[in-house]
């Protein structure tokens, strides 16, 4: 009988489900808010010390964070320069923001390629969105800062992978003017639904903090559109519990990459990527880049032969090929399309133990040996 291994288990121990049980009750029982109270804001500050001590306001998703994000640094009638590898959530928020999403290319690592950002800025460019694909925050966000600098264009951070990654030791969400994180349900720590907004900027924070709550100002005065973007006290709880485990997660997430690397360095037309440049991912994806096997077949047989569920692409079909988003397509990018359609996510998650890590690389393998030997 083979070993099952999900896509994605979660990890709430039981002295975590204590503590949000206990945390409920109490909040129960002393008819406090059942949002954007007293739990949401110790939520804020922890998630912040683990993230340069920025300034943090919770929301309902990571969606809402990047949208809450755009408006605030007023994109309306201009253009957002995204990359084209994300996932949809990224070109929605700039489209209601009131902005064009403009489609740049990625580099091998799977983030956007600066160079290709840098064709594509125009008097129209308000801001550029980097996304922190699997969890990398690549060496090239620095020459973003540089280009955002230079040309007095806002750097967001997409940050919704990037749990507790870092870059010469400074953490995810201190490279632009403010990043967005997410705690959907699979991602390195969840809250179900739910999203963080981390700044340096206090008058992006002070925005944020106003649109999240229907843009209420003195009471029920409202001089902007606001909206419902406030986080509820139960996923803050979730939170909580999780953010204390997130230097655990990241851990144990980077030891499996590595067992990853290790053993599958050998096996033809698969490789893993790795870090470089002073990177340190948290390791939401494992990227692993095929040659001559076709990713949905490859998906299939593992599933159907060896009880293995591959982890979501990030991302197979890019956003300038996307039917919702052909209106703004201009043209090919070359490298989205050739990686983007040749690549898979092992399955990876902290309680993933090593037999199920060996019996996934020992199904890669057999099938990966077995397509190539037969061309």
């Amino acid at each position: 009988m083979n070993l099952a291994v999900p896509a994605q288990v979660y990890d709430f121990p039981a002295e975590d489900i204590d503590f949000i049980t206990g945390e409920l009750r109490s909040m129960l029982e002393g008819g406090r808010y059942l949002t954007g109270g007293q739990v949401s804001a110790r939520f804020e500050k922890a998630f912040s010390r683990q993230h340069g001590d920025l300034m943090a306001s919770a929301v309902n998703s990571g969606t809402a964070a990047l949208e809450a994000i755009l408006t605030s640094v007023d994109v309306r009638g201009g253009e957002v320069i995204v990359p084209t590898n994300t996932f949809g959530a990224t070109g929605f928020a700039v489209v209601r923001a009131g902005a064009r999403p403009v489609f740049a290319d990625m580099l091998p690592d799977f983030t956007v390629d600066p160079a290709d950002v840098a064709r594509r800025i125009t008097d129209r460019t308000k801001a550029i969105v980097t996304v922190h694909i699997g969890g990398l925050v690549s060496p090239a966000t620095l020459e973003l800062v540089e280009l955002c600098r230079d040309r007095g264009i806002a750097l967001v951070e997409d940050a919704a992978h990037a749990h507790g990654s870092t870059l010469h030791g400074r953490p995810a969400g201190s490279f632009g003017i403010a990043a967005a994180f997410s705690f959907y349900a699979t991602k390195v720590m969840t809250t179900g639904e739910g999203g963080m907004v981390l700044t340096s900027d206090d008058r992006v924070h002070r925005t944020v903090r106003m649109l999240r709550d229907q843009a209420k100002v003195d009471g029920n005065r409202h001089e902007a559109i606001g909206a419902n973007w406030r986080m509820s006290e139960v996923s803050a709880m979730f939170g909580l519990a999780q953010v204390a485990r997130l230097p655990d997660f990241v851990a144990r997430r980077r030891e499996i990459a590595e067992r990853y690397r290790q053993k599958l360095s050998g096996v033809p037309g698969i490789t893993v990527l790795s870090e470089a440049g002073g990177a340190r991912s948290c390791y939401y994806k494992v990227i692993a880049v095929l040659e001559g096997v076709e990713p949905a077949v490859l998906r299939e047989e593992l599933r159907d032969r060896y009880d293995v569920t591959l982890g979501g692409a990030v991302y197979d079909l890019p956003m300038h090929q996307q039917p919702v988003f052909r209106q703004y397509a201009d043209g090919p990018l070359p490298v989205a399309e050739d990686l983007c359609r040749r690549h898979i996510c092992p399955p990876v998650y902290p309680s993933l133990t090593e037999a199920q890590l060996d019996h996934v690389v020992t199904a890669l393998t057999e099938r990966m040996n077995s397509h190539l030997a037969t061309g």
